[in-house]
């Protein structure tokens, strides 16, 4: 049996031992949850390479797309998350697919651009009005272009960059007047650009990043837009050569690139990197558990975090604060390529379509819950 004095001294020495133990550990930040994929409904049509935008009543557009066989499709349909319901839409004036979509401040949606059946690309654009339902056409681009970006820039106009005529990528840019109803070429890009990223910066700039150029190789270049001057400067360049990925603005300034590929028949890429406005620069961060592109642009969640789905059949999340990508639970029913998603109000993600790794197309979508 211990005595009562060498009872307290092993007290003492546990004391102590415990103490420095609590003085040297770092406490554990909180895992944050992942979230998860959920199977929901069905599409009324199968599609993949057609965009999907959120109107004003909080209802989305999705519009056109392909299937496979070539087929290109002129019709929409309007999902209704309250409901989880789709209802078919007016039809676009013309089939089109890699379009792009815009959702102006009148609350009209521009559609512009994109290939029609035969993979012939178009200059043409309309305009969705949710009020009426209707579409009406709006004239034309001064190029035809496929899988050209459009952002909307902080003065109302569409900025459209970049983009291809048949196989040929285009260094030409234009913008949208609402008020006009024109379109007008501003300062050609540095470089001839196609399957890139756009990302309006908080100072009103956009960062174009990466893209398909000659010879289908992947750029590592990169510029800024100045809606001021209408001209693009140059920035620095990206760390890796990459067309087909994603870009979301994250909530300090700073841009998350993430994915693609090399080029037309490379591998796809796990690598991402942080494009810091303050000095113009890019430095790589983690990297993705599974290399994807032929992404959907990444949604910023309302934590801060980024949801990256697409590509693969998992969906990640990126953290900024560690820099690390975590994989969120559930899956996709298999990778899919150029989907469309779009965040809701309710701060869940809706992933629609996209083709498989045949390039057979979908109707089925999926709920991401943070």
């Amino acid at each position: 049996m211990m005595s009562s004095q060498a009872a307290t001294s092993f007290l003492l020495c546990l004391f102590l031992a415990c103490a420095a133990t609590s003085q040297n550990t770092i406490p554990a930040r909180p895992s944050v949850a992942v979230g998860r994929l959920i199977a929901a409904r069905d599409m009324t049509t199968a599609r993949g390479g057609h965009t999907a935008t959120i109107l004003p009543d909080f209802k989305v557009l999705i519009a056109g797309g392909k299937q496979e066989h070539g087929i290109v499709l002129a019709t929409t349909e309007i999902y209704d998350p309250t409901t989880e319901t789709f209802s078919s839409g007016a039809k676009m004036a013309v089939p089109r697919e890699g379009h792009t979509a815009a959702s102006l401040s009148d609350g009209k949606i521009l559609i512009a651009g994109g290939a029609t059946r035969g993979g012939i690309p178009l200059s043409s654009c309309e305009d969705y009005d949710y009020e009426t339902g209707k579409f009406t056409t709006r004239g034309s681009m001064h190029a035809r272009r496929v899988h050209a970006v459009a952002t909307v820039l902080r003065d109302g106009r569409v900025l459209v960059t970049g983009g291809e005529d048949g196989d040929q990528p285009l260094n030409s840019a234009e913008t949208y007047d609402l008020l006009t109803g024109k379109w007008t070429l501003v300062a050609k890009m540095a470089s001839p650009r196609a399957n890139h990223t756009a990302t309006l910066l908080a100072d009103g700039r956009v960062l174009i990043a990466g893209g398909t150029g000659s010879h289908h190789r992947a750029h590592a270049t990169a510029e800024i837009f100045d809606p001021k001057t209408n001209k693009f400067t140059p920035a620095a360049s990206l760390q890796n050569a990459r067309s087909s990925h994603t870009a979301a603005l994250l909530a300090n300034g700073a841009v998350l690139i993430a994915g693609g590929s090399e080029g037309t028949g490379h591998a796809p890429l796990a690598s991402a990197e942080i494009y810091q406005p303050g000095t113009s620069s890019f430095t790589l961060t983690g990297k993705l558990a599974a290399p994807r592109f032929k992404l959907p642009d990444s949604t910023a969640l309302l934590d801060g975090r980024v949801l990256v789905v697409g590509g693969a059949a998992s969906a990640e999340i990126y953290d900024p604060k560690t820099g690390t990508f975590r994989t969120a639970g559930g899956s996709l029913d298999t990778a899919r390529y150029s989907p469309a998603a779009v965040q809701l109000m309710d701060g869940t993600t809706r992933i629609f379509g996209g083709y498989d790794s045949s390039g057979v197309s979908t109707a089925k979508t999926w709920i991401y819950r943070p």
